[in-house]
């Protein structure tokens, strides 16, 4: 009787621990499979662009085109932006000029200018009028294009 209670509680407790090992196990992979397909998200997102000291680059952010989000355009001295097709890129926006602005180098450092287009060109949510000084991080907003500006 008495070795009998001894193997029970022998059996309860291995049991237990087993139970536990495998609830331990069952997280551990959990978490990989977690972290692995967050990575592999993370990744798509933000593509390597090689970039480098001497560019800037202009990535979507929002866009009405939906095959445009996630694009980045990659420049060195200047680039325009409109609806026209002898622009570097090419906006499929009706809010958008033809010929609506136009990001340059000056002095080592980079400025948007709106080319007189009627429904304005911002930065950051303001509207400008002139030329601007860009710093990396600004949010760019042409018709319903929003770019980030990095350098």
């Amino acid at each position: 009787m008495q070795g009998t209670a001894i193997v029970i509680k022998l059996l309860g407790i291995i049991l237990q621990y087993g139970l536990l090992a495998l609830l331990l196990y069952f997280v551990y992979k959990l978490i990989k499979f977690m972290t692995k397909d967050s990575r592999e998200i993370r990744e798509d997102i933000y593509a390597v662009t090689e970039i480098s000291n001497e560019e800037a680059v202009l990535t979507v952010l929002e866009a009405a085109d939906a095959t445009m989000i996630g694009q980045r355009f990659a420049f060195s001295d200047e680039i325009s932006i409109g609806r026209g097709t002898d622009n570097d890129i090419i906006l499929n926006d009706s809010f958008a000029s033809h010929h609506h602005a136009v990001i340059a180098l000056l002095n080592n450092l980079y400025v948007i200018e709106d080319m007189g287009s009627v429904n304005k060109t911002y930065v950051n949510g303001q509207a400008i009028t002139g030329r601007q000084y860009l710093q990396s991080g600004d949010i760019i907003t042409i018709g319903s294009v929003s770019f980030e500006f990095g350098r």
